[in-house]
């Protein structure tokens, strides 16, 4: 992990969805900066594990059970920040999902495809983003990172429910970022590329399945490489720390002066 303790030393940072994968890196690589970290996650026992690795990193940690399509639940995570840590200087809104289907062919997915991607991707970025919205003008700075994905950019046709919710996000925050600018509030995105979180295992496993004349007996991890031989120019696989890395570089000071964009980590898969 990249040094960023001189920037965080002290903050107070909320990552949703950190008790596994791309929230657990960054979650974790807050920690080792320095800063007092909230896990929100709805895995209890997942996400108490972090925060307790997190506090053998000698800094302090919470875990929020938290569900973040639910603002009552998004409501108890800031009211629990802010009781613990009495402020609330950063927001990682990671949290994410797809759906129990995949696309390619489009008459593939179904209703719960779509409701389930913008129920977590979308309405819970924004029920997260709302509630620390009143909060970052009345402190006068602020920095919020929305998880999106490449996917978001040119689409995939194996996951055009995901693929849309996250096109969603970019846009969301690129409106937000230009709204709360003028109080020095940034606010970005991330695309991650191709990374071996439990969220692909799952997606490899499905389209082994669902693409047999593709993925002929493959396991999920090698049908993940062959994504990356087949998508990446750089020719390897991103990693949840090239992640976090992003994230924190974007909440720190050297990046003061960048908002509303959405930065691609993708070993050149998408150029947009």
């Amino acid at each position: 992990m990249a040094d960023f303790r001189d920037d965080f030393e002290g903050k107070v940072v909320i990552v949703t969805g950190a008790a596994s994968g791309l929230g657990e890196a960054t979650a974790l690589g807050f920690g080792n900066a320095g800063a007092k970290v909230v896990v929100a996650d709805k895995k209890a026992e997942e996400g108490s594990k972090v925060s307790s690795k997190i506090k053998e990193m000698g800094t302090d940690s919470i875990f929020v059970e938290t569900d973040v399509t639910c603002e009552d639940s998004i409501k108890n995570m800031i009211d629990k920040t802010l009781s613990s840590f009495g402020d609330l200087d950063i927001l990682v809104n990671n949290a994410g999902t797809g759906g129990p289907h995949l696309g390619n062919p489009f008459t593939r997915t179904e209703a719960i495809d779509w409701d389930t991607s913008y129920k977590v991707n979308v309405r819970g970025t924004f029920y997260c983003c709302k509630a620390v919205y009143d909060m970052f003008i009345k402190q006068g700075h602020g920095k919020i990172v929305n998880l999106a994905s490449i996917a978001g950019k040119t689409g995939d046709p194996t996951i055009p429910h995901y693929s849309a919710s996250k096109a969603a996000v970019i846009n969301l925050t690129q409106n937000l970022a230009r709204e709360l600018a003028p109080y020095n509030i940034n606010v970005n995105c991330v695309c991650p590329g191709l990374i071996y979180t439990p969220i692909w295992k799952g997606l490899g496993y499905m389209m082994g399945k669902t693409y047999p004349e593709q993925f002929p007996n493959m396991s999920p991890r090698e049908v993940f490489l062959a994504n990356i031989d087949k998508l990446v120019p750089m020719k390897r696989e991103q990693t949840a720390e090239d992640i976090a890395n992003a994230v924190l570089f974007l909440c720190s000071e050297a990046a003061k002066n960048i908002t509303a964009q959405a930065l691609n980590v993708c070993g050149g898969a998408e150029i947009k």
